[in-house]
């Protein structure tokens, strides 16, 4: 139904697929591939640079900037950083990348994240979960696969905006909003499962100490090409919507299915405020 939902905003054209129904993307959504400073947020900090490298072509592990987060591939020339994937490890604190005030070159291995989607991406209608995304090419484990972008708003613009595509993120020393409902990208349409194949991970890519930290998904495994992806929500998620609805992901351990729903209604669960702790990964 639609042929690039991007409008060659990224590398490869994002297609929506329906074959289930007749609903199709709102017209009114705003694809962006970046974050989008609404407020200024952005524009208003201190930008000094503080944190870059003086290497003189591709970074290795005596560079300032190197975290040791990606993987060293077997192509480490031009366009390395393609091939390069993310620690297990890693994923439990945010990662930095080299950045715009970097000497290095672009092809540079530590610039993984901000490069944005290298694998091509559609995103289809399920039969009982609404959209989904997969994937046209096998994703090896621990490849990068989208930044989660929206707009970005402070604590105090939270407040009446419909909870369901938010995403806590941090910038120095506070927190911040990402909200993909009016606009955002493919990542905003990931599902979630009790036994997924992607996580959720921070980077930054910014030389100086106010720098954002960008929400990114990364493959938890290899995903077959057409195999849907998937991030898990995380319990608290759960908790605030587990009254609304059930979980659907089918998977053989789910832990939010229709019994397990009505087990917690019973037992007087109340629903929880999503923002009081964050989510282990992207809300819907």
């Amino acid at each position: 139904i639609n042929s690039d939902l991007s409008a060659g905003r990224e590398r490869f054209p994002v297609r929506v697929i329906n074959e289930v129904d007749d609903e199709d993307i709102d017209p009114g959504f705003v694809y962006s591939p970046r974050v989008i400073d609404v407020d200024g947020i952005l524009k208003r900090r201190e930008v000094t640079p503080e944190m870059f490298c003086d290497c003189s072509s591709i970074c290795g592990p005596s560079c300032a900037c190197w975290s040791g987060a990606y993987e060293v591939s077997e192509n480490g020339g031009v366009d390395g950083w393609k091939n390069r994937t993310i620690r297990p490890s890693a994923l439990c604190l945010p990662v930095a990348e080299c950045s715009n005030a970097c000497a290095c070159s672009l092809h540079c291995g530590n610039r993984v994240a901000q490069k944005g989607a290298n694998y091509p991406l559609e995103i289809f209608r399920t039969r009982d979960r609404g959209w989904g995304v997969r994937s046209f090419s096998t994703i090896p484990s621990g490849a990068f696969i989208s930044e989660y972008t929206g707009e970005l708003i402070g604590d105090e613009a939270v407040h009446g905006r419909d909870d369901k595509y938010l995403f806590e993120t941090v910038m120095g020393d506070s927190k911040f909003t990402i909200d993909a409902y009016f606009a955002g990208n493919t990542a905003r349409f990931i599902n979630h499962s009790c036994e997924p194949n992607a996580k959720v991970g921070m980077v930054s890519w910014e030389p100086h100490e106010n720098h954002l930290n960008h929400v990114c998904v990364f493959a938890s495994r290899d995903i077959r090409a057409g195999e849907e992806i998937t991030i898990h929500y995380g319990h608290s998620w759960w908790l605030a919507n587990i009254i609304l609805f059930p979980c659907k992901c089918g998977a053989p351990d789910c832990k939010y299915h229709t019994t397990a729903r009505r087990k917690l209604l019973e037992h007087g669960i109340e629903p929880e405020n999503p923002r009081d702790e964050r989510p282990d990964e992207i809300p819907p």
